[in-house]
């Protein structure tokens, strides 16, 4: 967070095309991700979205759990996304699922840290359409045994 008044300095990507379908990237902290237009030696942009979506939204749910001092020992998360048939084709309703494995976490908390971070802290699911609709469950794996 800035200081009353400062402006935050804008994030910069970098992006050059030299040929063919993909569109190397190079982000500010020097990370470097392929995206293609065909999906098929990096993600599509599209893809690329929802897995950004699905990661803000898994890296919240941790810290939060963290914090709870519930910590799972995994946790998945799983994201699709309905795309409208005319041009843009941009996502109509997107469904994320999470399940914790291992660890002491209650389900409840894991339900609450996933709410969490869909209303207040995921800045990648504020920067979406606010028509975009949303669906999302939070599991906890039952141990085997």
């Amino acid at each position: 967070m800035t200081p009353a008044g400062e402006a935050a300095s804008p994030m910069q990507i970098r992006l050059e095309w030299t040929g063919g379908s993909t569109f190397p990237v190079r982000t500010p902290s020097g990370a470097s991700v392929l995206l293609d237009r065909e999906a098929a030696a990096g993600p599509s942009p599209m893809e690329a979205l929802l897995a950004s979506l699905a990661g803000c939204m898994a890296i919240d749910v941790v810290l939060i759990l963290e914090r709870m001092r519930m910590l799972p020992t995994r946790l998945e998360a799983s994201v699709s996304g309905d795309r409208a048939e005319e041009h843009p084709r941009r996502f109509t309703r997107v469904r994320l699922e999470f399940t914790a494995f291992g660890g002491a976490v209650a389900a409840d908390r894991l339900e609450r840290a996933v709410q969490l971070s869909f209303e207040k802290y995921c800045s990648v699911l504020h920067s979406l359409g606010k028509d975009l609709e949303y669906d999302w469950s939070a599991t906890v794996a039952e141990a085997k045994g």
